[in-house]
């Protein structure tokens, strides 16, 4: 059974699928580092470690190091593109894994006790809590994953797809080791309540989630903190193709559906300077909820 439990307050709600239940298919600005990571990673399949900097967590959730964005565009349509390289999470009672969400910057359940407009795609413990990670998408108060371990220790370039086809129905695509477009996990949501109003602080988290009373917004301490380096980010408000997404990739702002829908882009994001790169529009720049993570420099 796929499953989370989400306590806030006195309220408890849980959620438990099956995969074959699914109705999925698996194919401050800049802020300030106070220190500096000395790491450095290898080049590995289906991503790389070409660029100058990225940011680096160390999975123990010891300090509250979230980045954000604040009132971001609406949660459909969208693209979202990142390099990601995951480190497993060996101790510890609770394996949760944040890469990013859009959701409300406060408790999951905001919606009269349930959760609501909000999706996410990372690695989540199979089984939970503690499991070994599997990719997947957080959506719906469920967890629709992979089938296999997260390959850790090496590079991913990953992107996730959301929008709109109508009033009741939503899709979502998760492509977690580009460029095999096979690696994909996709869930459709049809109902009419689903995303139907905005949560009470919309925002984009990413490395911790949203924190509620000193832990995670689902109840978790350690706020389901990301275990790895994340760079290359690079946010659309907008739907793109999987030949533009690509595109996008080999260079940023390449294509005209980039031009027009790019919202964020830093793809050397450092503790020290994540603003926004990109090269026209109003600037997004997001701010650190507590101390940055370390910066990773490839060396």
């Amino acid at each position: 059974m796929v499953g989370r439990c989400w306590i806030a307050a006195a309220v408890l709600a849980c959620s438990s699928e099956s995969a074959s239940e699914a109705t999925s298919t698996v194919s401050g600005s800049g802020g300030a580092a106070t220190s500096a990571s000395s790491s450095s990673v290898a080049t590995g399949a289906g991503g790389d470690a070409t660029g100058g900097y990225g940011l680096e967590w160390s999975g123990d959730g010891a300090v509250r190091s979230m980045l954000y964005w604040h009132d971001p565009f609406p949660i459909y349509d969208a693209t979202y593109i990142f390099k990601v390289y995951p480190r497993e999470k060996t101790t510890g009672d609770y394996k949760y894994y944040t890469t990013f969400f859009w959701g409300n910057d406060g408790t999951f359940i905001w919606d009269g006790g349930a959760a609501n407009t909000y999706y996410g795609a990372h690695p989540y413990p199979i089984p939970a809590p503690n499991g070994p990670g599997q990719w997947e998408i957080s959506i719906y108060a469920n967890d629709f994953v992979s089938g296999m371990e997260v390959e850790w220790d090496r590079w991913h370039t990953q992107a996730f797809r959301a929008w709109r086809e109508s009033a009741s129905i939503t899709h979502h695509e998760f492509y977690y080791d580009l460029p095999d477009t096979t690696k994909v996990i996709t869930h459709t949501i049809d109902d009419p309540t689903w995303a139907n109003e905005d949560p009470p602080t919309p925002a984009i988290v990413m490395g911790q989630a949203p924190d509620l009373d000193g832990a995670s917004w689902g109840g978790y301490p350690g706020w389901e903190e990301f275990n790895g380096i994340i760079r290359g980010i690079q946010i659309y408000a907008g739907l793109l193709s999987l030949d533009d997404i690509q595109a996008e990739i080999d260079a940023p702002e390449s294509t005209a559906a980039g031009q027009m829908f790019v919202w964020y882009l830093n793809t050397d994001p450092r503790p020290s300077d994540v603003t926004d790169k990109k090269t026209g529009g109003t600037p997004h720049d997001p701010a650190w909820d507590g101390t940055p993570p370390l910066e990773w420099v490839n060396r």
